[in-house]
């Protein structure tokens, strides 16, 4: 069973993302990133690890614990017999759903706010 400070590493990896990308995707420095992949490094805190799993797109039990299926749904790399601790499923559903939380994601936590706002006013009026 590999270290967590390595799980983080390949899930960030395995999402083709840099160190700076997947800091700013949980809201963190880029040094944070660094000490989680350390052997001897700091560990991220829950919350910030539910963050990394939704960023790299693997389970969150797999990602805390090394056991399960890595990747959100089942992989080609696991059995696929455990059912996850927590599944993920806030992902895009089409491109056009994809482009919308790519841009959202990229914004800060105060300008997401009246965009949040924005669209619930419009769904409440439909």
């Amino acid at each position: 069973m590999t270290h967590l400070f390595n799980r983080i590493r390949q899930a960030r990896r395995g999402a083709s993302l840099s160190q700076s990308e997947l800091a700013f995707a949980v809201g963190v420095a880029r040094s944070a990133v660094a000490q989680w992949e350390r052997k001897d490094g700091a560990r991220p805190t829950t919350d910030n690890m539910a963050k990394i799993a939704m960023a790299t797109a693997v389970s969150f039990e797999w990602l805390a614990t090394g056991r399960g299926s890595r990747w959100v749904g089942g992989g080609s790399e696991d059995d696929g017999h455990e059912t996850p601790a927590m599944m993920l499923n806030f992902y895009a559903q089409c491109g056009l759903e994809e482009r919308l939380l790519v841009a959202f994601r990229s914004l800060r936590n105060p300008e997401q706010q009246p965009l949040v706002d924005f669209v619930e006013a419009m769904t409440a009026r439909a």
